[in-house]
């Protein structure tokens, strides 16, 4: 029990703030205003870019600091930088040669560049967001020879889909230095600098508002999201949370589809409840 009073909210979006189809819950937006007028910053923590959740968050009519992919780019709420963390060079291109040896489709986050390593695909924001995402300043590139060039740059994140059996892709992975292997779904693998995750991202976030973490909540609701639950004082997992977030959380709530966000701000920060 504290009686510190919560400051700093960060949250994950797909599956915890945003429901199973990547649309914002109604009550959640509430509950962000309700917070933010009270004083509470709302960050979002994602393994999304920065532009793409600031758009996510633009539409619902909310402005919110973002802790992007996965900590290793964190912006202001009008996508000023704060930090940024790339992987080493030549972990990037270890990181590729296994992906492409296993025939594995990827997206490469380069800074403020996206690359599809099959010359035909398409990241998900380009084709629904791409002319806005565009205005932002980010460029979308494809293929190989793309792919290669850019892991000569600065490199975010790893997205690797699931078109082949990913088990054997993350221990093969997991053998390069300097690189750090998770995932923010059962059908996916995230690769990040190593020692860059949500939880180092809010500890950065927090330290630079000068919040210590014991008046910090987070809430997600997968692997991804376990560093930032076990981070912060108030690590509350999503009802439909993998076991690793809920296990790395000191409180459970509601699924994202009953407004589990919500539930929590109003339980925590709203009515100021400290009870376990």
């Amino acid at each position: 029990m504290t009686d510190f009073p919560i400051r700093l909210i960060a949250t994950d979006l797909d599956g915890t703030l945003l429901d199973h189809q990547g649309q914002m819950v109604p009550e959640n937006v509430g509950a962000i205003r309700a917070a933010q007028e009270m004083g509470v910053t709302v960050a979002v923590a994602t393994g999304r870019f920065p532009e793409n959740a600031y758009l996510k968050m633009q539409d619902s009519g909310l402005a919110c600091p973002i802790m992007g992919e996965n900590g290793a780019n964190i912006v202001d709420a009008q996508l000023r930088p704060l930090a940024m963390h790339v992987m080493d060079t030549e972990a990037a291109k270890r990181t590729l040669e296994v992906i492409l040896s296993f025939g594995a489709d990827s997206f490469i986050f380069g800074h403020r560049t996206i690359c599809t390593t099959r010359p035909d695909a398409h990241h998900h924001s380009e084709l629904s967001q791409g002319d806005r995402i565009g205005k932002l300043g980010i460029t979308y590139v494809h293929g190989l020879e793309a792919a290669r060039e850019i892991v000569l740059g600065p490199v975010h994140k790893f997205y690797i889909c699931d078109n082949v059996p990913l088990a054997p892709l993350r221990r093969a992975l997991r053998e390069i230095p300097g690189i750090a292997v998770t995932r923010s779904a059962e059908n996916n693998v995230e690769v990040m600098p190593r020692g860059v995750d949500k939880g180092s991202g809010l500890k950065e976030f927090a330290a630079y508002l000068g919040v210590p973490m014991q008046q910090v909540m987070a809430l997600g609701d997968h692997d991804n999201d376990a560093p930032m639950l076990r981070a912060a004082g108030f690590g509350v997992a999503m009802g439909n949370g993998s076991e690793r977030a809920k296990k790395a959380a000191r409180f459970l709530t509601a699924d994202c589809r009953e407004g589990g966000f919500a539930r929590a701000v109003e339980r925590f920060v709203l009515n100021g409840e400290r009870e376990e």
